[in-house]
């Protein structure tokens, strides 16, 4: 009794104040000692959802829950997760349905839901009653599932997981990295800054995907609140990850203080690190530079005989980028370079 005394006096401490607005759900790094013990004391299951797969997912239900809840049906649940837009992510997942009041322990004072990453597992309630900003608990079931899609999704380095930043064609979409500069947006945060946070927005977003006419009112940016390309960007997202970057060769001649003549401006499709890296037939001292296509130059490097030497440059809003290159000495030389884009 102790040890839940002193989790319900930090649930009161750590209450939002009057009038605050309780969070849609909050993504869990570890759980509490309360919350394994809930989780140890439920039983478990495999249901089909009936997708056309064959894929099942794992339902629990805790004892609190089958003794008191109104809608703690596990095939429902794992049906109704069939009709979301899913990869093969689905198969790992465990959804956790919780009496009332042990979502308070399981995700925190006032979330309507949680997910745990490292177990793969949305905790919900049991109950179908809508939340205060009119979201189903359907539509609060979708929002865990983006974040079970952005689980098991990559994002180009240098960004974070796509679980605190969004996945790849979505936050270049949205031009999250840009925000983030600008000091707007917090990825992963989810405490004081949980509505500027892009790994909820997304989550929320693909909630939305499944829902577009929810009542549920968007309390993230309005810059982020999603349409058509979103949605789309969501899609693909989640049918066809993200699974590393691509390759692009540029051949041609240098010439002293000119332009090379086949280097041509390319696409960057999406944001994160683009590298360039002279090819063998380079050996003489050059100056290889990035520019926009407004003409400002983005970055640019003098290198000798080496030609494990790269050239960076995150890609941050940009959709293309010209490559220059100029030789250090005035005969013509032939070049191959190869470009490694998002």
């Amino acid at each position: 009794m102790g040890a839940l005394a002193g989790i319900a006096m930090t649930l009161i401490l750590a209450a939002p104040a009057a009038g605050a607005t309780a969070t849609r759900d909050v993504v869990v790094g570890e759980p509490s000692v309360a919350a394994a013990r809930i989780s140890a004391g439920a039983w478990a299951d495999r249901y089909p959802v009936h997708d056309g797969s064959g894929a099942t997912i794992a339902v629990a239900v805790t004892a609190a829950c089958q003794a008191s809840c109104n809608a703690a049906d596990p095939q429902r649940i794992a049906g109704f997760i069939g009709t979301l837009i899913h990869g093969p992510e689905i198969g790992l997942l465990t959804v956790q349905l919780d009496a009332p009041f042990q979502i308070d322990f399981d995700c925190g004072y006032g979330a309507q839901a949680c997910y745990y990453p490292s177990e793969n597992k949305i905790v919900l309630s049991g109950d179908d009653t809508p939340s205060e900003d009119g979201a189903s608990r359907e539509f609060v079931l979708a929002h865990e599932y983006g974040h079970h899609v952005a689980n098991h999704r990559q994002t180009p380095a240098p960004f974070p997981a796509a679980i605190d930043w969004g996945t790849p064609r979505w936050s270049s979409h949205e031009r999250i990295c840009q925000a983030r500069r600008r000091g707007v947006l917090f990825p992963g945060d989810e405490g004081l800054r949980y509505y500027e946070n892009p790994g909820e927005a997304f989550a929320e977003a693909f909630a939305r995907y499944r829902f577009p006419e929810s009542e549920a009112k968007w309390k993230w940016p309005a810059s982020l609140a999603p349409g058509a390309g979103a949605f789309e960007a969501i899609r693909r997202d989640t049918l066809h990850p993200w699974i590393g970057r691509t390759s692009l060769r540029v051949a041609g001649e240098t010439r002293s203080g000119e332009l090379g003549g086949t280097v041509k401006s390319f696409r960057t499709p999406l944001d994160g690190t683009v590298s360039l890296q002279p090819g063998e037939q380079l050996r003489h001292r050059y100056q290889l530079s990035l520019w926009s296509t407004s003409g400002h130059v983005l970055r640019t490097s003098r290198h000798g005989l080496s030609l494990r030497r790269r050239l960076n440059f995150t890609v941050c809003g940009q959709s293309r980028l010209r490559v220059q290159l100029k030789s250090m000495r005035r005969a013509k030389a032939p070049f191959e370079l190869l470009i490694q884009r998002p």
